[in-house]
């Protein structure tokens, strides 16, 4: 379930933050793609809501699972390809300042990290910066 707080912060931007009908479709086929088909807090936010129209005042831009492009999907397909980022984690910013924002498809918790640190995240020496993708989204709306 959607927390109020996020509901609330949502309604209040000003950009296009709904999930459009045309995009809907996409979203259990790009979940299931990422393997997060399962994920009831991952899916059900991206059944209601784009991540392309939030404005935020934070540094990291969190990127949208089919809007305007399946972003999500390359970012996490650049950052296998590129830096070797393990199939346990999904890549919710594109790595650009050469970190990324991964979401862990076996704990559920979501973690900052530079790029230098990824071996440290496989051997378990990284604590997870959110416990959950709500409390992410929390902070990025906050």
């Amino acid at each position: 379930m959607i927390p109020d707080s996020i509901k609330l912060a949502l309604s209040g931007q000003k950009g296009a933050v709904e999930r459009s009908s045309d995009d809907l479709p996409k979203v259990p086929e790009y979940l299931d793609v990422l393997g997060l088909s399962g994920d009831q807090q991952v899916r059900e936010f991206f059944q209601n809501y784009n991540l392309s129209g939030v404005l935020s005042n934070r540094s990291h831009e969190l990127l949208d699972l089919c809007s305007p492009t399946s972003q999500i999907i390359e970012a996490t397909d650049f950052g296998r390809d590129t830096y070797g980022i393990s199939e346990n984690f999904v890549c919710l910013t594109s790595g650009e300042g050469e970190g990324f924002i991964l979401y862990s498809k076996v704990d559920g918790k979501v973690y900052d990290v530079a790029v230098n640190q990824l071996d440290e995240l496989e051997a378990g020496k990284i604590k997870a910066r959110w416990q959950s993708f709500v409390e992410l989204i929390e902070w990025y709306l906050s």
